[in-house]
């Protein structure tokens, strides 16, 4: 069965009306729970969002460390070499990628996530309960901390 596009571990075109605005960064989108990802994805594009995924926390490290990403909007428990690494590694590649937002879009409502999400370092939390607007407006908040 051919995979499904949103799927496909590659950079996505901007939409046409896009296309006159300048180039920005990459926006990673990281889950290991397919609909999940097609359904953040698709929101993103459609927003007219560049976007790119990875499926795991080692994925995520890579990509972020070999593409030009500004945004990554992760899960705060994919697989990875030990649990919630992903957003605390991330957090430290600050120190050579100072631009770099993370924001945890998580199914895990439990307060001691959030707290522990915010602490490793991502710049914000937002439960997958949440309505789409409220997915686009972190994302444009924290898109445009360096663009405003």
């Amino acid at each position: 069965m051919p995979a499904h596009p949103f799927l496909l571990p590659t950079v996505f075109a901007l939409n046409a009306r896009s296309r006159h605005l300048p180039v920005r960064p990459t926006i990673l989108v990281v889950d290991d729970q397919p609909a999940a990802l097609e359904s953040v994805l698709s929101r993103l594009v459609a927003a007219g969002f560049a976007t790119t995924v990875a499926f795991d926390g080692d994925g995520a490290l890579r990509r972020v460390r070999s593409q030009l990403t500004h945004l990554v909007v992760a899960e705060l428990y994919v697989p990875c070499a030990d649990g919630r690494c992903v957003v605390a590694a991330l957090a430290r590649d600050r120190l050579w990628l100072p631009r770099l937002r993370i924001l945890v879009h998580t199914r895990h409502e439990l307060p001691v996530d959030e707290a522990w999400a915010l602490a490793a370092g991502a710049d914000g939390v937002l439960h997958k309960s949440a309505d789409v607007n409220a997915l686009l407006g972190a994302v444009r908040r924290l898109d445009a901390m360096d663009y405003a």
